[in-house]
């Protein structure tokens, strides 16, 4: 049902806002019982088949009401999301219907403009006249004034109401999910998760940036992504805008194996795409595009740690750099992914916007020394001829650090791998503004002369050289 400009006016944040209170206050009750029912699923007396079963019951029960704590928190989320919003749209009402009755306008239930001005007099001269028309004029621009904010408002309201309404229904259907919570107080954070995407969905539909069914598949994932790492509507909505993002274009991820990597277990994980074997140089490019896009960030800099350099912000701009670095660097797709497949090698992409490589043959094994070498946008892991190239790929990606290739093989180093990306990825940057032959003569020089300064540029503590 659609909502009009009358009912806008009957809208009640408070009632809203005490809604979500009351809400809140059950669901922390209900979070309050974790202990109770942990300590009842153990049963350290009953043994058994029946003792089991019972075990299993209590285990069941405390699922459920996880799903059931997702969805009020959800529900919470969503109305006090509603009541800021109606809040600040009824002030807009007000102004609006204030500055209609200034000029004897009248807003109706629909949202028609009405004008209530009694007919002009006739005017008594030339000069009366022309006030009656520019006066006329002025309220013609007040008039279409109204129309607009009027239509804006209705807009506005119309989608807090389906936002809010598809939360509800999806709470009352068990489809918001805990999103693998292992306790109460986590299925609550699920659910506040599944409420802020339906809210930056209905934002992104309301600016036409999307269209379609529900966001689904790694569309769907970019924008948790989004909501678990604090990244603001404004944007995930200027970076679909400005680089015309649809779901579509997250199909070319579609296939390849997703590895994920939560080393401190806070269920904020980052992805590595691996690359199969066969895929073209250009859907390479867009893998690794995508993949930026959709981690919503890097985590480098932002766990504390000392870094070379201060993180940069997760956005269009940056995403328009790599897209640009991409370009200068086109010979790494279009030559160096069948090169290194061919080889015996493999890539992955990776959630700061290149590719990362490893394993191959001899030939293959020269273009990686020390900890790993940058060509381009790829970055060469040296550890040389493992067994398996993907499964040493799966664990890099997923250990969340450097390794490297020693006496007895490889093995894990104590350098974050975040930083070891940025600084590869700035060697990738040095690649774009030399050029091929103007980077590989640079870097000779630096051999010849003992200078450093590719690597300092790069960030020597983020490189593991001190």
């Amino acid at each position: 049902m659609t909502v009009g400009y009358d009912d806008v006016r009957k809208w009640d944040a408070d009632a809203l806002e005490a809604t979500a209170t009351n809400l809140s206050g059950r669901r922390d009750k209900l979070i309050g019982l974790q202990d109770e029912l942990d300590d009842a699923r153990k049963l350290p007396d009953w043994h058994g088949p029946a003792g089991e079963r019972a075990r299993g019951s209590l285990g069941d029960t405390r699922n459920k009401a996880e799903i059931l704590i997702a969805g009020l928190s959800a529900v919470e989320n969503a109305l006090q999301n509603a009541s800021d919003e109606v809040s600040a749209l009824k002030t807009r009402v007000a102004n609006n219907d204030s500055l209609a009755g200034t000029y004897q306008f009248r807003i109706a239930a629909d949202g028609a403009i009405v004008d209530d001005k009694p007919a002009d007099p006739p005017p008594k001269s030339r000069f009366e006249a022309e006030e009656y028309a520019e006066a006329r004029r002025h309220r013609e621009t007040i008039r279409k004034q109204l129309e607009q904010e009027t239509k804006a408002i209705l807009t506005a309201a119309n989608n807090i109401d389906a936002a809010l309404a598809r939360v509800m229904r999806l709470a009352q259907d068990g489809e918001i999910s805990d999103h693998g919570a292992t306790t109460l107080a986590g299925a609550k954070k699920g659910g506040e998760i599944d409420a802020k995407v339906v809210e930056m969905e209905q934002s992104l539909r309301e600016a036409g940036l999307l269209s379609g069914p529900p966001a689904s598949g790694h569309y769907r994932q970019w924008l948790e992504n989004a909501v678990r790492r604090g990244v603001s509507i404004d944007t995930i909505k200027k970076i679909a805008d400005e680089h015309d993002i649809t779901p579509e274009d997250f199909q070319v991820l579609d296939g390849m194996e997703e590895i994920r990597e939560d080393e401190d277990g806070d269920g904020t994980f980052k992805s590595y795409f691996l690359m199969p074997t066969d895929i073209s140089g250009d859907d390479a490019a867009k893998a690794v595009r995508m993949t930026y896009i959709m981690n919503a960030g890097t985590d480098y800099g932002t766990e504390g740690e000392k870094t070379d350099f201060a993180p940069t912000p997760y956005g269009s701009e940056e995403l328009r750099r790599i897209t640009d670095r991409q370009r200068e660097n086109s010979w790494s797709y279009d030559d160096d992914v069948g090169f290194v497949h061919g080889n015996g090698g493999r890539l992955a992409t990776t959630p700061n916007g290149m590719m990362m490589g490893l394993g191959g043959n001899l030939i293959q094994d020269q273009f990686s020394q020390q900890g790993g070498t940058a060509w381009g946008d790829t970055f060469m892991l040296n550890i040389d001829d493992p067994k398996d190239p993907a499964q040493q790929l799966r664990e890099v990606a997923k250990s969340g650090h450097a390794w490297y290739e020693g006496d007895n093989g490889a093995s894990q180093g104590s350098l974050d791998l975040d930083r070891l990306l940025h600084h590869e990825e700035r060697h990738s940057q040095q690649w774009a503004r030399e050029g091929y032959a103007g980077f590989l003569a640079s870097y000779a020089w630096e051999q010849v002369t003992g200078g450093n300064e590719t690597e300092e540029d790069a960030g020597l503590s983020d490189g593991g050289y001190h």
